[in-house]
């Protein structure tokens, strides 16, 4: 079967399921298609290798079987996505909290001093653009580079103060609310 092919019955086949498996429905369209794929033939087959095809006939089947078996299916694709972005989350918490740690152990003050760096850099570009008639053809240039100084800002303000957009995240998801 073509790679186009293949595409065309996934997306037919995410509008089948659409209604009751839509974390699946739109994965199936994405980079995640193979393992949605996977899920769904899982659910229905037992094995992750059916075919699309047949799969595609199954579910337009539409039998009360083949409905539960995709929302059960749905439910554990959710429950795989939160996981993975729980755990990538972890090992970002653990990555900057290792850093810290080795700041504190070996009294390192370059991420300090790069920080302040940073924070100045982008206070400096922004007074600069604000005070100062600047040339239109480094208009885009300036833009640029404050654009990159305001993201640089902000991951030094996360590394040294952390983040509460993950914490209130992880606070909805421990309580049972979807983020």
């Amino acid at each position: 079967m073509t790679k186009s092919t293949t595409a065309s019955i996934q997306q037919r086949l995410g509008k089948a399921i659409g209604d009751v498996a839509p974390t699946l429905a739109g994965a199936l369209g994405g980079p995640l298609a193979g393992a949605a794929v996977g899920t769904i033939s899982r659910a229905i087959f037992g094995r992750s290798d059916g075919d699309v095809a047949g799969l595609e006939n199954v579910i337009l089947a539409q039998s009360p079987e083949t409905m539960v078996a995709l929302r059960r299916a749905e439910l554990e694709f959710r429950r795989a996505v939160i996981d993975a972005d729980l755990e990538g989350r972890r090992i970002a918490a653990d990555d900057r909290a290792n850093a810290r740690a080795r700041q504190i152990a070996l009294k390192d003050l370059t991420p300090t001093i790069m920080g302040i760096t940073v924070i100045g850099g982008f206070f400096f570009v922004l007074c600069i653009m604000f005070w100062r008639e600047l040339p239109a053809e480094t208009d885009t240039e300036f833009s640029i580079m404050l654009g990159a100084l305001a993201t640089m800002t902000a991951a030094v303000v996360n590394y040294f103060f952390g983040s509460t957009a993950d914490s209130r995240e992880k606070t909805k998801i421990m309580a049972g609310q979807r983020p």
